[in-house]
């Protein structure tokens, strides 16, 4: 790390806008090692967690990323931030090849509620797992989510 990121953050909140601004800014080494500082510190918090697996999926380290995913899915408090946890994670698993791992994750948020990212990734878990009934059915499901958005756009935009 460079001299600006050996800064010691006390707060849970400057060490997630110092890793945001990193990520942000592509400067995912600095983000990674401030991370791993951050889930020191911080070890039962979420989303510590959660910006080590997003850090180390930039700099290709895809086990971290499904260990440290899985870790801020455990932790998580609400929905959102348990598929927010299940979404790093597959994608993880994905790089891995691990693809009923990440089915499995992704399979468990389905009863918490739908979205056009846990639809997308279920259809491509399901072509990689090559069970092709499975990807029909989710990309049925992108069809009628996105052909509903689509036409709520409209209906406004009339309006």
């Amino acid at each position: 790390m460079n001299c600006e990121t050996m800064a010691i953050f006390e707060k849970k909140e400057s060490f997630m806008k110092q890793i945001t601004i990193y990520l942000n800014g592509e400067n995912h080494q600095d983000a990674y090692e401030l991370s791993k500082q951050f889930v020191e510190k911080f070890t039962n918090e979420m989303i510590a967690h959660f910006l080590l697996a997003k850090s180390a999926f930039r700099v290709g380290k895809y086990d971290e990323t499904a260990i440290e995913g899985r870790k801020a899915f455990n932790l998580s408090n609400s929905p959102y931030d348990a598929l927010a946890s299940a979404l790093v994670t597959a994608t993880g698993y994905y790089q891995l090849e691990e693809y009923n791992k990440g089915y499995e994750i992704l399979k468990s948020m389905e009863q918490a509620g739908k979205s056009e990212d846990l639809q997308f990734l279920l259809f491509m878990f399901s072509l990689a797992r090559k069970d092709t009934k499975e990807a029909a059915k989710h990309g049925a499901e992108l069809y009628v989510m996105n052909r509903r958005a689509t036409e709520d756009l409209i209906g406004r935009l009339q309006a």
